[in-house]
């Protein structure tokens, strides 16, 4: 058995957040490490119940900076999600009222829209919730939304289907 030095076990804890941890960086068993910790009079366990798991402490950014733009990079699904928790958005299209949940995966078809096209502007006022439907129909052409060729196909198959009559 390998015999851990005075400075070792120093260097440990204080390269570490809890006596576990110290004992992994040295490499012997927790045990091993207590009792040298004990033995150099150093050991000092947390007073807490350990390191919390989770979101490492970070509480979540508020809606009130992202809308405030210190934020801009904020994903947008998340902030459509948090929108609706929050009560700032309701949970159906502003343009059509469509507020029907799909049965396959039991979610609603909504995005959210930029009216201004900018998706770093993330002020309250500027965004609203749009149905698949409307936001293509609303902003396809401008936005330069390609159509994949099989629709495109699919498009003048029905075309000529209904111009030779």
């Amino acid at each position: 058995m390998a015999k851990l030095s005075k400075s070792k076990v120093v260097w440990a804890i204080n390269e570490t957040r809890s006596m576990k941890q110290a004992a992994k960086l040295s490499g012997v068993a927790y045990n091993t490490f207590k009792k040298y910790a004990k033995l150099y009079e150093v050991f000092a366990p947390s007073e807490t119940k350990g390191i919390p798991r989770g979101t490492g402490g970070k509480k979540p950014i508020e809606l009130a900076d992202i809308f405030a733009g210190k934020n801009p990079s904020y994903s947008t699904t998340k902030l459509l999600h948090r929108c609706f928790r929050e009560g700032y958005l309701a949970e159906e299209c502003s343009n059509c009222g469509e507020d029907r949940y799909r049965p396959s995966d039991m979610s609603k078809p909504l995005m959210l829209d930029y009216m201004d096209d900018d998706a770093t502007n993330k002020d309250i006022a500027n965004l609203r919730v749009l149905c698949f439907n409307c936001f293509y129909l609303m902003k396809g052409q401008r936005l330069d939304v390609k159509i994949p060729q099989n629709v495109k196909q699919l498009q003048k198959a029905v075309g000529n289907l209904f111009s030779s009559e």
